[in-house]
């Protein structure tokens, strides 16, 4: 198996094909089949100015939402052109077979995408005062055309399950509707961490989504066997977690399965929600995480 398999490539394997794993400004940071399995190259900005998404044909944007023009991110498989005397180019970003997205809080009428390319999606909340069935179901609707991918709500820190504080816990199946399977787990204890084995095989790729302290990166932690990213304790006065990752990064695990994962997001909103205000006279505004 190649380099680029291992990384999650499904297509004929050629020249030229690369997968991102992390993004820094106009440079992103590849692995491939040559020069050693890695390389570090930057867009070529002329090409990608006139692109516009790369997404298939059960992933089509909504109506009223603008199309930004597509650029790279961590997960996508792009090609490029090698350089050995300078720049390395990302000449093309190929297209995806999954993608989560949301409207910009920035700009309310643009696609913001948060995650490509995964098998699953793990929407994680925990299991403690911050739970909360209405952000559960915000993030289900944002999943509805994720496209070739499972979804799975994900309740974390299980440990700190009491059930007198967390509120709504009774109406979760209700909420999901059979729109994703439900899992528990806790990733101190141990508790139903073996459920999680479907997900975290060989070449598959799971992204991690949730708001900030739902435990993220501890659970990459505990599935790459080490600690590679940063994690923060609990904040005993409010229930809720700190936000640790600040960018997207593609990690392989020593099973093999690589994780996808993405800032706490503080803010979330369908892409279509604007149109329904304004059609029943609503004014628009933004939707915070509760």
């Amino acid at each position: 198996m190649t380099r680029i398999e291992q990384f999650g490539w499904r297509g004929e394997v050629e020249s030229g094909i690369a997968r991102v794993v992390s993004a820094h400004g106009d440079y992103y940071h590849l692995v491939c089949n040559e020069t050693g399995g890695e390389i570090i190259a930057r867009k070529k900005k002329s090409l990608f100015t006139r692109m516009k998404s790369a997404s298939p044909d059960n992933m089509r944007p909504t109506k009223g939402v603008a199309t930004s023009p597509i650029k790279p991110m961590t997960g996508d498989f792009v090609r490029f052109r090698y350089n050995t005397q300078g720049d390395s180019l990302i000449t093309e970003v190929l297209p995806r077979y999954s993608s989560f997205e949301r409207r910009d809080p920035a700009a309310r009428r643009t696609a913001q995408v948060l995650a490509v390319n995964f098998d699953a999606l793990f929407i994680m909340t925990s299991l403690n005062e911050d739970f909360s069935l209405a952000r559960i179901s915000r993030f289900l609707s944002l999943a509805e055309d994720i496209g070739e991918a499972e979804c799975v709500v994900l309740l974390t820190k299980a440990d700190l399950l009491d059930e007198g504080k967390v509120k709504g816990l009774e109406g979760l199946e209700e909420t999901v509707a059979g729109r994703a399977r439900i899992l528990r787990i806790s990733s101190l204890t141990g508790e139903g961490l073996e459920t999680l084995a479907p997900y975290v095989q060989p070449c598959r790729t799971v992204a991690f989504v949730g708001s900030s302290g739902v435990g993220k990166s501890t659970l990459l932690n505990v599935l790459a066997g080490e600690d590679i990213v940063a994690t923060q304790e609990i904040q005993e006065w409010s229930g809720k977690g700190r936000h640790t990752t600040t960018s997207r990064e593609l990690v392989r695990l020593p099973s093999g399965a690589l994780v996808l994962d993405t800032p706490g997001i503080r803010e979330i909103g369908r892409l279509d929600e604007d149109e329904e205000f304004l059609a029943k006279g609503v004014s628009t505004h933004r939707w915070r995480l509760k």
